[in-house]
């Protein structure tokens, strides 16, 4: 696979972090809003498939951690 240039990468990962923010502002208010409903398999099925997707991006930013010798992050 060639080498992508710097700023491709600053710019993938610049765009993860957009997405990595307005999901986590996304969570803070699908969480109580499900409490307050009924939930039907569909939306199971979608909170089911979005916590898998958000396990294999974890693994992947521990990979590129790694990667670039950036240190773990310590669990507090």
């Amino acid at each position: 696979m060639p080498k992508k240039p710097a700023t491709d990468l600053v710019a993938d990962l610049t765009w993860a972090e957009l997405y990595a923010r307005n999901i986590r502002q996304d969570l803070k208010l699908l969480s109580p809003a499900v409490k307050k409903i009924e939930t039907g398999h569909e939306l199971t099925e979608g909170a089911a498939l979005l916590r898998r997707q958000l396990e294999d991006a974890n693994r992947t930013t521990g990979e590129l951690r790694k990667m670039t010798g950036v240190p773990p992050r310590r669990s507090d």
